[in-house]
């Protein structure tokens, strides 16, 4: 990072893109992965690279759980402060976080891209995996109800898959951006 400014956009961008998650969208086109794998890419501090995407998608869960995901929470009165899913989920944010500190060393075109395919498909593993493991799954607890949740969980995968390619070339272009705009004509000054 070369200041705080840096920094302030970075995290401004990552907090702009999990409100993306709360605005009306097809299901699976958020994110999620995408200000994972920005947050790790730009932010050099070890633990803010782990806590920030992992507070903020919990954040953006416990208003989607209490608000327009509630129906699927009948046995709980009161918030929805935690569901099983979400253990899940911040494993794969965990995973995505260190691939991509290791695959981003240098940041490129190429790398980003090989970086949102291989965190789609971790999330997508690891997510729908919870989906069969839940106590209360609606697959069998063998390897066929495994493969079925995995089936059933293709048609998202595309539109999770192009919801990080989208996402994360607005997170990373708009990064470009400022840096192009504010940083080099400061320089110049």
């Amino acid at each position: 990072m070369k200041s705080n400014k840096s920094i302030s956009v970075v995290i401004g961008l990552m907090v702009f893109g999990v409100f993306a998650r709360l605005i009306p969208h097809i299901p699976n086109f958020t994110p999620t992965e995408s200000i994972t794998i920005f947050g790790a890419a730009y932010l050099g501090y070890r633990y803010l690279s782990y806590l920030l995407p992992l507070g903020l998608i919990y954040i953006s869960d416990l208003i989607v759980n209490n608000t327009i995901a509630r129906m699927y929470f009948p046995d709980t009165n009161g918030l929805v402060l935690y569901s099983s899913y979400m253990m899940y989920t911040a494993i794969a944010i965990v995973v995505i976080v260190a691939f991509s500190k290791w695959m981003l060393k240098t940041i490129n075109a190429k790398n980003v891209i090989i970086t949102v395919l291989a965190s789609t498909l971790i999330f997508f593993l690891l997510t729908n995996f919870s989906a069969w493991a839940d106590p209360k799954s609606l697959y069998p607890a063998n390897i066929n109800g495994l493969i079925m949740a995995y089936i059933a969980g293709l048609p998202f995968l595309k539109i999770s898959l192009l919801g990080n390619l989208v996402f994360s070339g607005l997170l990373f272009g708009a990064k470009y951006v400022f840096e192009r705009i504010f940083v080099d004509q400061q320089a110049i000054a």
